[in-house]
Order: structure tokens, then sequence, then C-alpha cells
């Protein structure tokens, strides 16, 4: 891998402070998105203006997702490293080839934005920057701050794909194979979804608990990306997402037989919702079987109650859920 520990280090303290300048935005209609291409601005604006972009946007923009000192020259000094650095300048380059233009994915966002704010009207993100991170954590590829209605994707996280020359960065290929544009807009909104659902007690949390968390992200996609495929939504492949619709019944069987819905040992049950290739108990499986089946008891459950989006997230008894969708597959 040719990034070291060191340099991601370096770069993860970066990135989330670097990003810079206000111009470059794409101006989305009313109530609709803002992208602003951060990342664009960076490697275009000349070490001579860095400092003077730096403070127009922290003057301008106002997220706590990030973090500008214009005036500490040690700050100012990571700047220019982060930038003057080859590999991070090339996967810009690879980036910027893959997504030089978001026309598509404004107007993508903007509708399921539209959507959500119908069926929650708490729900209001309106500005999303967009930023090349030097292959930052992949679960950091998205993030969403709830009260300032922000967010930040990690470009580069999607282009993975074109990254072969960099191994991928040691990115596993199940991972690779989904960091790319077609699960981008789902991957946004379903970091939206979790920002608003009322999360069960950490010190408390069953299998059950993750089933119906997950199930509620993915119902919550059914109702702002209604034209996207349901295996984009999950994550899987087209054949996984057979597989389990094949399997759901065997898939219930398995868990109530180990007395897994209720667990609270990890350690038992991560298996079935960490992201892999497959799952293990099955063979040829799709991964995170916890999440398809959450997501059929949440569909069945807000059928039968009638209740809203709101109050499907504010609801975290589990429990309840299960009992009152009536699922059985």
């Amino acid at each position: 891998m040719t990034t070291n520990k060191k340099r991601n280090a370096g770069t993860i303290a970066i990135v989330l402070a670097l990003l810079l300048f206000v111009g470059c935005g794409s101006k989305s209609p009313v109530n609709g998105i803002e992208i602003v291409r951060y990342e664009k601005l960076l490697f275009e604006t000349q070490p001579q203006e860095m400092h003077a972009a730096l403070k127009t946007f922290a003057s301008e923009n106002a997220t706590p997702l990030l973090t500008i000192y214009p005036d500490d020259p040690g700050f100012m000094k990571e700047i220019e490293g982060f930038v003057a650095d080859p590999v991070v300048k090339d996967i810009y380059n690879i980036t910027n080839k893959r997504y030089g233009d978001l026309a598509w994915l404004q107007r993508t966002l903007s509708e399921a934005i539209k959507k959500a704010a119908k069926v929650d009207d708490e729900i209001k993100i309106a500005k999303v920057y967009t930023l090349v991170s030097g292959m930052v954590d992949y679960d950091k590829r998205i993030m969403v701050d709830r009260e300032s209605g922000s967010a930040c994707i990690c470009l580069d996280l999607y282009a993975l794909p074109q990254m072969e020359k960099y191994s991928y960065f040691s990115m596993p290929m199940f991972i690779v194979e989904r960091c790319d544009s077609a699960y981008l807009a789902t991957d946004f909104m379903a970091a939206v979804a979790r920002k608003y659902i009322v999360a069960p007690d950490e010190k408390n949390v069953s299998m059950l608990d993750f089933m119906i968390s997950e199930g509620k992200v993915l119902y919550f996609l059914d109702q702002v990306l209604p034209r996207t495929e349901d295996f984009i939504k999950i994550r899987y492949t087209a054949e996984q997402m057979e597989w389990m619709k094949k399997n759901e019944s065997q898939v219930w069987t398995y868990f109530i037989k180990n007395d897994l819905l209720y667990e609270k040992d990890f350690t038992r049950f991560h298996n079935f919702v960490d992201e892999a290739p497959k799952t293990n108990a099955f063979n040829n499986s799709a991964p995170r079987t916890t999440d398809y089946i959450g997501w059929q008891i949440v569909k069945n459950y807000m059928k039968t109650s009638g209740c809203s989006m709101k109050e499907l997230f504010d609801n975290n008894n589990a429990q309840q859920i299960l009992q009152e969708s009536g699922y059985k597959p």
C-alpha cells in the first residue's frame, strides 16, 4: 500500500479541518441540496491565496463537520503538505475524473430530501460538502450533522474501483465493489436516517434492536428513493439479494432456533450484522442477514400500525414493532 499509517493519521487530522473556500458551490433549487466542491478548490487554489480562501470559508460556513484554523501556522503547514502530497494529488485527479460533474447527484439528493421532509418535517439537510480525504476510515465516507443541516461526502471513497494502482488501499474487494456511484445516494440518505432514528440503550442492545434499527433505515430509503433497486439500498449484489429472498424463512428459523433475537452478547451475533462478503452460518449467502429481516418486519409493521415515519423513528421498542408487525416469513 502506498500510503502508510503516518500519512493516514495526518490525513484524518487534516481532512476534517482542511475544507476551504466558498466558491464552486452548485446552487440548488429552493428546498433542494447545495453541493459545494471543496476538493476542487483545494487543489486548484494557489498557495498564496490559501489563507484568504480559508478565512472566507470559515466566515461564511458554519458546520461542526469542518474545523478550520487559517491563523494557525501549524494548521496551514499541514494544509500545504496535504495538497503537495503526490499520492493525494493523484487520488484527487482520479476522483475528479470520475466525479467532475455532480449535477446528477444534486438532483437525486434534492428530490430525496424533499421526500424525506414530507415524511418527517424535522429532516432538513441543505448543504453538502464534497472532498478528497486521502482515504480516511471507510465508515466516515459520509458524515451528517443534524443541527446544522450539513453533510460531507468523501468522494475518493466512492472511486475505489479506479484505485487499482494503489491496490485499492488494502480494502477487501467486497467493499471496493460497493464504493461506486451506484451506492452514493442510498448511502447518503441512510446516513441521514441514522441521525433521526432514536437508538436503543447502548448498554442493553440485542440482535433484534440491530435488526429493527436497520430495517427502519431501509424502509426510509423505500420512501425517499423509490426508483432505486432494493439490492442497492441494502448494499448487496443482485445475486445476494436473490439468495436472501429465497432463504428468508431459513434465516429466520435459524435465528429462532438458536435464541439469537434477544441475544445481547455481540460476539454471538456479530456475523449476522457485520459488513462482510457473506454470512458464515449459511452457504453462498448474503451478508448482514439481520438487515433484510429487519426491513421486512418494519414494512409489515408500517402496514399494520399506520404510524408516521417520525413515530417509527422515535419508537425504539423493537419487541413491540416485531409483535405488532405480525411478521411470519
